[in-house]
């Protein structure tokens, strides 16, 4: 495991060995070197690094940027291994603005911060944003959301503003174009910082939650050994190699997301932590989790599967060095 000191001697390595094409690149997309350089931005060689610290401001994990020169249909960002769900931006969050503002993404978390614009992020895009931390913004006037304009950015907006009753949800203007986001208001559309005060005064608050309707019981979960023995039985990659064409990239395997419509693939499977992870909708979670939402299995349905994969197939490990072809209903697994 790697250790807190070693992380950051790693931002402060990958940020000296940062190229001055990559510096013109996030300049033009309004990062400048200032903020390139008190954010420690870096390249390991492959991709653009983005540190991410934790709450208590030791760095976590690493952010990684598809490099602009790379031709490939390799996702815009991944994540270092040993990754969760963070919020980019903590130090703003606990020096206790007047005004703060919650955005989709770390580049346009940068973006706002270029301009003097306190900012965070949710390093697990826009459907993810933890109970827990919306209680650390209960002490700042004023908080607005700013997310894409998009589907998954109008959920996750609402979402939030939910979690966070005093928010207020901020609506870019059309010319951002569906899919736009805060980088195209100030880049694209050449925007100021003004433009975006302007903004902040029409949003509005997030309608209230709808109350929720009693639980009814469930069954009793499956025997844990069962479950931890399936999820050592089964390698991710295996599975998920049988439904869609995975490449390699580093050490993450990349496709295109089975979960949405994903023109730029964004999928990520993690064969060391034996999870996957997409970056365009959201949806994550281990070979159980795939299983169930690609064929619409409940629980119990989806172990009764792996158990007729492993019987099959037997608890084998592909090589990840070459491409799998994608072949449908994974060895019959939804059959009966």
């Amino acid at each position: 495991m790697t250790s807190i000191a070693s992380l950051r001697a790693l931002a402060s390595k990958y940020q000296r060995a940062m190229p001055a094409r990559l510096r013109a690149y996030l300049t033009a997309r309004g990062i400048p070197d200032e903020v390139v350089d008190y954010y420690q931005l870096g390249y390991d060689g492959q991709r653009i690094t983005i540190p991410i610290e934790n709450r208590a401001g030791d760095v976590a994990f690493f952010k990684l940027a598809k490099d602009p020169e790379d031709s490939s249909d390799g996702p815009k960002m991944l994540a270092s291994e040993g990754s969760h769900a963070e919020l980019y931006g903590w130090e703003r969050v606990l020096g206790a603005p007047d005004r703060i503002v919650i955005c989709e993404g770390e580049f346009d978390r940068l973006v706002l911060e270029a301009h003097r614009i306190h900012a965070v992020t949710s390093t697990g895009g826009a459907g993810v944003f933890r109970r827990e931390w919306a209680e650390y913004f209960a002490h700042i006037p004023k908080v607005y959301i700013c997310f894409d304009r998009d589907e998954a950015g109008r959920t996750g907006a609402l979402r939030v503003g939910q979690l966070i009753p005093h928010a207020r949800i901020v609506e870019l203007p059309d010319a951002v174009g569906e899919g736009g986001d805060v980088t195209d208001f100030f880049v694209r559309l050449g925007k100021t910082p003004d433009d975006f005060v302007e903004l902040l005064a029409k949003a509005r608050p997030a309608p209230p939650t709808p109350p929720k309707l009693p639980r009814r019981r469930t069954a009793i979960d499956p025997d844990r050994t069962r479950i931890e023995r399936l999820k050592e039985q089964v390698p991710i990659e295996e599975l998920v190699g049988r439904n869609l064409e995975l490449r390699p990239s580093g050490q993450v395997l990349t496709g295109r997301c089975p979960f949405h419509d994903d023109r730029n693939p964004s999928f990520a499977v993690y064969p060391e932590g034996r999870r996957f992870y997409c970056f365009g909708c959201g949806k994550h979670g281990d070979v159980i989790t795939f299983l169930r939402e690609l064929e619409h299995l409940s629980f119990p349905e989806a172990l009764d599967a792996l158990e007729r994969f492993t019987s099959i197939h037997g608890p084998e490990t592909p090589s990840h060095n070459s491409t799998v072809e994608g072949e449908g209903d994974p060895g019959g697994l939804a059959d009966s």
